[in-house]
């Protein structure tokens, strides 16, 4: 017995080993490149150049009342975009009517959202909403006899950063296909359900590791870069290559995104996954830095985020498997790959690697049968060293988009013991076993390998007002981004200006701004005030 407990012990150290050796590469490639990675802005001067595109946005929607439409509101009324080049087409139900309304409500009142009507009763699957868009959008370029430059993809609960249209269309000049950060936003829940929010954090954790670390390397090293589901952009042509060989998006995929980035790797498209960080002053006139990224909340409650990644492991490991032509991958492909891959069996370790590691650790004090004290101590040393590196690489990312105080809540807590990292390695191996299970036994009349229908997560409302608050770019934000001033001078026009004296009067009396420039950045701050032909004195209110 002792023997059998032995091997079994040292094996799921090897698989833990075997697990999380590829962070540890991609880690070391990124601290040897990090300043490659954060000096990859595009250029202030290249935004500035560019003619805005025309885009169209589609966005999926089932059961999204109270979602959807505050969220193009809330996006027309806070982008630096001109509104005339920018288009919504949501994809609703007949039998959601809430939705429905809503979203009919809207386009009648904009001529630049439109209702998009499901031929079939929801839910049927995202990528087959997306389809029936994209139908739309065609049939709708067809009567304008006009297309459009670029199609974009986001959900309904997205909030954008003002600039990411822009980034959109500077960088279609470029790429085929742009995809965006995706960061997790924080829920405010009270004291006594710290649980749910240990549960959100995790997602914080995952995507700002990944998408500020792990990406950056996959697309330096020219390897396969997947979609995050939001927040990425095609050009026109790109989508047209796709439609051509059947539908854009493949209907029953329950991720999408990622089976659509893998067809256009396989076809020679490359994704292009972009980091732009721009300078902003806060309120106390420090200078911070600050990412264009899409933001949402992710579940808080456990069978909700079960749920969720279940759907992530089982499209992209069980489903793209079929996607993937082995015999002309290279051998960097196959490793990006099991990369992505390797999560339907390694997660599943967590659930013999922790009852053993609390049976190795009481072994030694109750003296019960255990593996060879040598060998366990060398594998135990490289598992633990692996771990703290992790450890530390996420601390750096957290603390770049969250700040220190959530960092350490992250990584270093109870004390020194991350609690996060252990809670997100139980959902994660709760979510491979679901999988697993929707894979071997589907539901009722369904077939074995078959996605689920739209296993989506519920959402009653939009993100409160103050979560859109710090995303309005003001004044001194764009002031910043064309450099028209240095962040010093901002921050002491800021600090030593009356209450109520606009910042603008500040600057045209010192001299640090002619008229004339000024004007035109009040203008991008408040393009729709100008735009609806508001009076010159509402439209030079620029007191923030």
């Amino acid at each position: 017995m002792s023997e059998l407990i032995g091997a079994i012990l040292i094996l799921v150290c090897f698989g833990y080993l075997i697990a999380i050796f590829d962070d540890l590469i991609f880690d070391l490639i990124y601290i040897f490149r990090r300043r490659r990675f954060q000096q990859a802005n595009l250029s202030t001067e290249a935004l500035e150049r560019d003619s805005p595109k025309r885009i169209a946005v589609m966005v999926a929607a089932w059961q999204e009342a109270g979602v959807v439409v505050e969220m193009v509101r809330a996006t027309l009324r806070l982008m630096h975009y001109p509104e005339d080049r920018l288009e919504f087409f949501i994809g609703v139900y007949s039998n959601d009517e809430a939705t429905l309304q809503e979203v009919r409500a809207l386009a009648r009142h904009n001529p630049y959202v439109h209702c998009v009507v499901n031929s079939k009763p929801g839910p049927t699957s995202k990528s087959q909403n997306l389809n029936e868009i994209f139908a739309f959008v065609q049939d709708l370029e067809n009567i304008r006899n006009q297309d459009f430059d670029i199609i974009a993809v986001h959900d309904a609960e997205d909030v954008i950063h003002p600039y990411t249209f822009r980034l959109y269309s500077a960088l279609s000049n470029r790429h085929d296909m742009v995809q965006l950060p995706v960061f997790a936003l924080f829920p405010r829940l009270p004291w006594h359900r710290w649980l749910n929010r240990v549960i959100a954090g995790t997602y914080a954790d995952e995507f700002a590791e990944s998408h500020l670390h792990h990406m950056p390397v996959r697309e330096s090293l020219g390897l396969f870069v997947p979609s995050a589901g939001t927040g990425f952009a095609l050009r026109r042509g790109v989508v047209s290559f796709l439609a051509a060989e059947g539908p854009v998006f493949r209907e029953g995929s329950l991720t999408e995104d990622y089976e659509l980035a893998l067809r256009l790797w396989q076809k020679g498209f490359r994704v292009h996954f972009h980091l732009q960080r721009l300078q902003r002053i806060d309120d106390r006139g420090r200078v911070r830095t600050e990412i264009v990224a899409v933001k949402e909340y992710f579940p808080s409650e456990m069978r909700a985020a079960v749920r969720q990644k279940a759907r992530w492991i089982y499209g992209i490991t069980l489903q793209s498997l079929n996607l993937i032509n082995r015999k002309r991958l290279t051998l960097k492909d196959r490793l990006v790959l099991w990369r992505d891959q390797k999560g339907k069996y390694t997660n599943l370790i967590h659930i013999v690697g922790y009852p053993l590691a609390l049976y190795s650790l009481l072994s030694y004090a109750f003296h019960w049968p255990h593996a060879d004290p040598r060998l366990m101590l060398v594998l135990s040393g490289g598992i633990l060293t692996i771990t703290l590196e992790r450890l530390l690489m996420r601390f750096a990312a957290i603390n770049a988009i969250y700040g220190t105080r959530e960092a350490v809540s992250a990584t270093f807590v109870l004390p020194l013991f991350p609690l996060r990292w252990l809670v997100a390695n139980i959902i994660n191996a709760l979510a491979a076993l679901r999988a697993w299970r929707l894979y071997f036994w589907p539901a009722r009349g369904a077939v074995r390998g078959t996605a689920p229908k739209w296993d989506k997560t519920e959402r009653k409302s939009y993100v409160p007002g103050e979560v859109l608050e710090p995303v309005r770019r003001r004044l001194g934000d764009v002031l910043l981004f064309y450099g028209d001033v240095s962040p010093q001078v901002l921050a002491r026009a800021l600090r030593d200006k009356p209450q109520d004296t606009p910042l603008g009067d500040i600057l045209l009396r010192d001299q640090i701004l002619d008229p004339y420039r000024l004007k035109q950045r009040i203008t991008e701050t408040q393009e729709r005030l100008w735009n609806e032909k508001y009076s010159p004195a509402l439209a030079m209110d620029y007191s923030d």
